[in-house]
């Protein structure tokens, strides 16, 4: 009974499998039309689906490109490949790919159905071609397996993990080193793997998991790095709280790397060493002693390396710090950094540190890297600043900055102001300063500006000033120094009292986006009507400008006012009109749209009117949309009721 059982399950797997090659081959015994067979044309139409379903899912398991032929596969009728389609796996599809799309096949639905699967819903986005579609889904599957091995989606389930890792890496560029040592040994232990990866990974993340992390672990990290930024083309590189031991090896103690290749060591493959008794090799590897031993063999660095260490080319360098002496390290290493050009620095825990000494340590650091005749660094990051003034130490250090942004997150010394000035200009172009919620005045970031004649963009960001202090100061040196300003964005500032100096602002600057967001612009203000109009006034004097941000500033009833915007001789050529979180109510708006409809904007404008209250009459607030959707693409937050 037990051998008859057996036979029963089997047979019907060959018969199917006899009748998938059948499927496959070029002269079909199927209407791809009717869907009838030539097995037997009274059959049911119901009982001839399933079958042909069943047959489906057989050639998806059982099929392999490398036997059956590309070929073959596109021999097949058009119709007969779309239905094929949804039962392919991402190896089969990415191999048919190019044939397809010439057979007038479209994967695009095939791969959104993968990605969909990988990607949480509120994630998800669209995509123009199928190929977009297919490099996303394969980047995802990758950085699911490095970061997230044993928890697997169902895409590769019947596919070798050799098979997939060799088609994935195509569209690899950027990676992620996680804390899980199999997806890393599996790198290791494929050289072709790992060598297509160091032609196409640009951007290289790394995670550095605390003292704790076994020696195993480390070296394999290490070595990846080493890899990738030795003997790639990284040029982005991103470093979370990485040991002083590790940035050493990676920064300073580069000419001690290469040492040639001892051909009679030989490079024995971890595979042979993974046990298999569960299944395919995509399972979780086994990682044990013996193992351990290979790959301290195989990652030692005089056989890893079988070329010269490269100069260093990092172009982008972002690290975050959690240790005073850490910084240090970074700050003796910073001069050495000639191809650098973007410096991001940070910290997970700002109020434990000797702020000054990092302060200083930067700017000595900086002192060293201006002297350097080959220097490449432009754009600085900090977000590690507890006081405004050593803004203008760093900028005192190294003048060629182009682009700085700092956050400040605690309140300034008083016996610190004032002390240090800018002597000459500097050539910072884009600057964005976030004052964080403690109070300070704006001394130090007046002398910044006043220093600073070619900016282009200023973004300032809440700054809270203390009890009698006032922006005019702010406003009217940005209109005295900075007139080649082409982008301002205020956040969250007390504007209140300063429409006078706005309106001198936009008569002088040449803006092309201006963003006044929460800066309380009509709060105190007798007639909300007419100063909103000096600003509208203002705005049509400014040619140039194409973005305008009014939100989170109370407009309310005196919305219909903006419509002033596009009407008379000289109407202003915006596109771009942010209003959201003002408290408009559905009378406000159709007044508003009315308003607009009389003198409609002269380009099509993109209106946002998100963020409003929910408690509001539907229909009147329809009417105005439909009215403004006539010459405007609204954009809104789909309200329900």
């Amino acid at each position: 009974m037990g051998r008859g059982h057996k036979r029963h399950r089997h047979t019907p797997r060959c018969a199917l499998g006899r009748f998938s090659s059948s499927l496959l081959g070029t002269r079909i015994g199927t209407s791809a039309q009717s869907g009838t067979s030539l097995l037997d044309t009274s059959m049911e139409k119901k009982h001839i689906t399933t079958l042909r379903d069943v047959c489906l899912k057989a050639v998806h398991c059982h099929f392999c490109l490398q036997n059956v032929g590309a070929g073959q596969i596109l021999d097949l009728p058009a119709d007969l490949l779309k239905d094929l389609l949804p039962f392919m796996n991402v190896c089969q599809l990415d191999e048919l790919q190019t044939g397809l799309e010439l057979k007038g096949v479209s994967t695009y639905s095939a791969w959104m159905k993968m990605y969909r699967k990988l990607v949480v819903r509120e994630q998800q986005r669209t995509f123009a071609t199928s190929q977009d579609v297919q490099e996303e889904v394969m980047r995802q599957m990758f950085a699911q397996f490095l970061h997230h091995p044993s928890n697997e989606s169902g895409l590769r389930s019947s596919i070798r993990l050799p098979t997939f890792l060799s088609t994935a890496v195509k569209y690899v560029s950027h990676v992620r080193l996680s804390r899980y040592i199999d997806p890393l040994v599996s790198l290791l232990v494929e050289e072709p793997l790992l060598s297509s990866l160091e032609k196409t990974v640009e951007l290289l993340q790394f995670e550095w998991v605390g003292p704790h992390v076994s020696q195993d672990l480390a070296e394999v990290l290490n070595f990846l790095v080493h890899r990738f930024v030795d003997h790639g083309v990284v040029k982005h590189l991103i470093l979370n709280c990485p040991s002083p031991n590790f940035l050493t090896s990676l920064f300073k103690e580069r000419c001690h790397r290469y040492k040639p290749v001892i051909p009679s060591q030989p490079r024995e493959s971890l595979m042979n060493l993974m046990s298999d008794e569960d299944g395919p090799c995509n399972k979780k590897l086994r990682w044990d002693k013996t193992a351990c031993s290979v790959l301290h063999r195989c990652i030692d660095f005089s056989p890893g390396c079988r070329t010269p260490c490269q100069d260093l080319k990092i172009q982008s360098l972002e690290v975050a710090v959690d240790n005073t002496e850490h910084f240090l390290d970074i700050f003796d290493l910073l001069p050495t950094f000639d191809s650098l050009t973007t410096l991001t620095l940070k910290t997970p825990y700002r109020y434990f540190f000797p702020i000054r000494m990092i302060e200083e340590g930067l700017a000595s650091a900086l002192v060293s890297l201006s002297s350097r005749p080959h220097r490449s660094l432009r754009h600085l990051a900090l977000s590690l600043l507890q006081r405004g003034e050593p803004l203008c130490a760093l900028l005192q250090a190294y003048r060629e900055l182009k682009e700085l942004d700092v956050e400040i997150f605690m309140e300034g010394k008083r016996n610190d102001q004032g002390k240090m000035e800018l002597e000459g200009e500097v050539l910072l172009e884009r600057l964005s300063v976030n004052m964080g919620r403690k109070r300070h005045d704006a001394d130090f970031l007046v002398k910044v500006l006043r220093a600073c004649p070619h900016l282009l963009s200023l973004e300032v960001s809440v700054m809270p000033l203390p009890r009698g202090h006032s922006q005019k100061v702010l406003i009217n040196t940005i209109a005295e120094s900075n007139v080649g300003l082409t982008s301002l964005c205020l956040w969250d500032l007390n504007l209140s009292d300063c429409l006078e100096e706005i309106v001198e602002m936009l008569r002088v600057c040449k803006l092309e986006e201006l963003h006044l967001a929460d800066c309380r612009l009509l709060e105190g203000a007798a007639d909300k009507a007419e100063s909103l109009r000096q600003l509208v006034d203002a705005v049509k004097t400014v040619p140039s400008l194409r973005k305008l941000t009014l939100s989170n500033n109370g407009l309310a009833e005196g919305v219909h006012v903006l419509a002033q915007l596009f009407s008379g001789p000289t109407p202003s050529l915006l596109e771009y009109l942010h209003l959201g979180t003002n408290f408009i109510q559905p009378a406000d708006l159709l007044r508003f749209a009315q308003a607009l409809s009389s003198h409609p904007p002269p380009r099509h404008l993109n209106l946002d009117i998100s963020t409003h209250p929910r408690d509001c009459n539907f229909t009147k607030w329809g009417e105005g949309l439909d009215k403004l959707r006539s010459f405007c693409h609204v954009l809104t937050d789909n309200w329900r009721r």
